[in-house]
Formats: C-alpha cells, sequence, structure tokens
C-alpha cells in the first residue's frame, strides 16, 4: 500500500488547497464552469467500533460548494450531480451547491420508497435578481442527474425552501438516461434535490453462484445480497452489501478489519476535493483497520496487503477516491487512487490508515 506519511507535505497541500478555494469553487470539473456568486453486528472477540464522533464537528470546514449559472451548459456541482440549463431570457440565473446540511434534510419527512441518498444538490432560481418558485416553463427549463447505481431502484425527490405548508420530500418524474448511467428528473423549483434507492433484483437480473465478485453466494429470489457491514480476521476475498469487495492478505497475527457501506453523512459532505473529475457513484465503503484490536494509525506491508474494488459503470472510466476517517479524525480532502478497471470491476490499492471510498465516473 502506497505510503502516506510525510505529515508536513499533507498539512501543506491541505492549506494549499484552502488558499486556491478562497479564490474559486472548491469541487474542481471537466464540464463548463460558472461565475462565483457574491459573498452570500460484531462476532465475539473482534474489535469494537469507537463510538460515533457526530456531536463533533470536524475542524476543517471547507468554503460551500457554491457556483452561479447565467448560461446554458451542463454543469457538474462539486460532482454529487449535474444541472443541465437551458434559459430563454436574458434576466435569469441560477445559483447551485452540494453544501446541503445534512441535519436540515433529516427533518423533513420521508415516505418514499427506499433511502435517500445524501447530501444531495441545492437550487436557486432567479428572475430579474428575485427568487422564483417553480422557474416558469416560457422562461426555460432545468434538469438535475445524479450517478445511477446498477444495483438499486432511484427516484428523485424534492422538498421547497419555502414551502407553504412545512417541508416534504416529493418524488420527481425520474427516468434513466445514458444508458443507465445516469438517473435524472425535471429541476424547475427552488430547493433541495436526492434520489433515493432501494436495492431490488429485476426480474431477468438474479446472479448465479460465482458469477459476479459482488455477490459470492449469487443473488435474487431467496439469497440475499451479501451483508453491508462485516469484521474479518483473516485473509481472504470478501464482498460488502453488494457494493465493495476488499481483498487483504495478512502477513501476521492480530490483524481484522471493519468494512462498512457508507452512505454519504455530513461528514462525507464537508469533505472536498479540488480534483473530482466527474460523478460520485455512491454509495462507498469505510474500511477500519485494526491490530490487536485498536484501530492502527498506519499499516505496513510486513503487516499485509489490501485492495478494495467497486463495480465499473459501464463506459465510464472509473476512479477510486478517498478521504481518511478512523472514526475520530476525518482528514479532507477525497484524493484520486491509481485505479485499474477489468471484467467490469474497479480496483486500488488503499492507503496505509482507515479511510472511506467511493468511485467516480467520468
Amino acid at each position: 500500500m502506497k505510503k502516506y506519511i510525510l505529515f508536513f507535505v499533507v498539512i501543506t497541500l491541505v492549506v494549499f488547497s484552502v488558499l486556491i478555494a478562497s479564490t474559486k469553487p472548491l469541487w474542481g470539473s471537466l464540464l463548463p464552469t460558472a461565475t462565483e456568486p457574491p459573498a452570500g453486528e460484531n462476532a465475539p472477540g473482534l474489535p469494537q467500533e469507537p463510538a460515533s464522533p457526530e456531536s463533533q464537528a470536524p475542524a476543517y470546514i471547507p468554503p460551500l460548494t457554491i457556483v452561479t449559472i447565467t448560461g446554458n451548459g451542463i454543469y457538474n456541482i462539486g460532482g454529487i450531480c449535474t444541472i443541465e440549463v437551458n434559459f430563454k431570457a436574458t434576466d435569469l440565473q441560477l445559483i447551485a451547491d452540494s453544501e446541503v446540511p445534512l441535519e436540515d434534510s433529516q427533518k423533513v419527512p420521508f415516505s418514499g420508497v427506499g433511502d435517500l441518498l445524501f447530501p444531495g444538490c441545492h437550487f436557486v432560481h432567479y428572475k430579474q435578481n428575485a427568487i422564483v418558485n417553480p422557474m416558469k416553463t416560457e422562461d426555460g427549463s432545468a434538469k438535475v442527474c445524479f450517478g445511477a447505481s446498477p444495483f438499486l431502484l432511484m427516484t428523485i425527490y424534492y422538498y421547497l425552501d419555502t414551502p407553504e405548508t412545512g417541508r416534504v420530500w416529493l418524488p420527481l418524474p425520474t427516468t434513466l438516461e445514458d444508458d443507465g448511467r445516469l438517473v435524472c428528473a425535471p429541476a424547475m423549483f427552488t430547493g433541495v434535490y436526492m434520489p433515493s434507492g432501494k436495492y431490488i433484483i429485476e426480474p431477468g437480473t438474479e446472479k448465479q453462484p460465482g458469477e459476479d465478485l459482488l455477490f459470492p453466494n449469487g443473488v435474487g429470489g431467496s439469497v440475499l445480497p451479501p451483508p453491508s457491514k462485516i469484521t474479518i480476521n483473516g485473509s481472504g476475498s470478501y464482498a460488502v452489501g453488494g457494493i465493495c469487495l476488499i481483498r487483504a492478505d495478512y502477513k501476521i497475527t492480530g490483524l481484522s478489519d471493519t468494512i462498512e457501506v457508507k452512505y454519504p453523512t455530513e461528514d462525507t459532505l464537508k469533505v472536498p476535493s479540488t480534483a473530482v473529475d466527474g460523478l460520485f457513484f455512491f454509495p462507498g465503503c469505510h474500511v477500519l483497520h485494526f491490530r490487536d484490536l485498536v484501530i492502527k494509525d498506519e499499516m505496513t506491508r510486513a503487516e499485509g496487503d489490501w485492495q478494495i474494488c467497486f463495480a465499473a459503470i459501464p463506459d465510464k472510466v472509473m476512479t477510486i477516491y478517498y478521504y481518511r476517517d478512523d472514526m475520530t479524525d476525518i482528514t479532507p480532502p477525497w484524493v484520486a487512487l491509481e485505479t485499474t478497471t477489468e471484467n467490469g470491476i474497479a480496483c486500488a490499492d488503499p492507503v496505509d490508515f482507515s479511510a472511506v471510498y467511493a468511485p467516480v465516473g467520468k
């Protein structure tokens, strides 16, 4: 596994990222850019995870990912979503961001299908410098898209910023585009947009044992996907929730790993990247390394080798990103790993500390 031991270099890069973020949007994109807005369950004997530090805010809070859109085009919003805008007038603009406070969105009642996939994107429509809701069809159109998981039945929902009778998640007419790689819906309202996902095996998509590395026992009928959280203490290949695959080669005794499907959370949201090239295909996976039941700050090749893999999105160039998270400290930003794709699986050597991983496709 790659070494990340030059503490001074890491600190320098983080400081440099913050300086860059003060003058341009913090998230990168190959899609058209926009102008800046005005200021405004573990087995006995296996490691037990420390209590979640949800009540402790990270020391590093990056600037908001906000862009102001005044021209037609497709815009990548922080790697979380894209927004396609077609204005028919010259006095329109749309302010978009991917920094939706999780605590706010979780307060909004949701009774839809599946689970919401945070963080989502936020859009504010303007006409003649005044907020409008919704944008009138004669003034233009807007469409939001998120990365579509091949294992989830997905629907895009939204809630209004300023509803008359209280916020509630409402479904939108949702379609699959780009040969099933994107899930999209109209985005004409001023509010928060987010996809939901429900794990479903459509008739004809069942998998037999050995057919798919992410479903080693097969899936469909009475055969369920692999558990979404596992703890291992021996070498081998392990599928986690049908989302990721971890390969471990332990060279000493006393090692174990806990791997869990990681849906975006507020912590994930606060981890920016200056180089996300494409769209995240959430969820990702959180890998915690233990030695003698204690989380290790750093693993070495003398102790073992690991590899993490995700399903490759067809016809997308896949890159696995990570950020450090040992359940106590979170170290931004998202950083790309050298990734190889073969037989429909994208893999990378993970870093030598506990981290969250997620695939990006472009």
